[in-house]
């Protein structure tokens, strides 16, 4: 699943954590946390193509959820700015720049593939992806 992932564009590795007071049991919340993130970062930098690859895990508690993604079509966006939209929204995060062939697309997959969590992908369709296993 790594491979797969890897065939799109990404541009950042993102963790969100939520504040005890914003915090999520269910995955679906949190996607749709995750969603409402990606719609203000959208509307506050006039940004339309805004892709992502989302897993949503629990904490080793098993209570509450955070989520991993990767991210495309923000350019122009500081590390800061991405992360004060999330800030502002939700509590912690971790903004880095993707780097292919470092391990963050098998980091994100492992929760897809080894234990029950939500996923979720949002591509631009009007690209084409193919699917290239080595």
């Amino acid at each position: 699943m790594a491979g797969w992932v890897d065939q799109f564009d990404w541009q950042f590795w993102f963790t969100g954590t939520f504040l005890p007071d914003k915090s999520y049991r269910d995955t679906i919340k949190t996607k749709r946390a995750y969603e409402r993130f990606v719609s203000k970062i959208g509307k506050d930098y006039n940004l339309h193509n805004i892709e992502y690859f989302l897993a949503v895990e629990r904490f080793k508690h098993g209570d509450f959820t955070h989520c991993h993604s990767l991210i495309n079509g923000l350019d122009g966006l500081t590390y800061r700015q991405i992360g004060e939209a999330w800030r502002s929204l939700y509590g912690r995060e971790k903004v880095e720049g993707y780097v292919k062939d470092k391990g963050a697309n098998f980091y994100l997959t492992k929760y897809v593939t080894k234990e029950l969590c939500d996923w979720d992908l949002k591509v631009d369709k009007r690209k084409s992806y193919y699917l290239n296993f080595k």
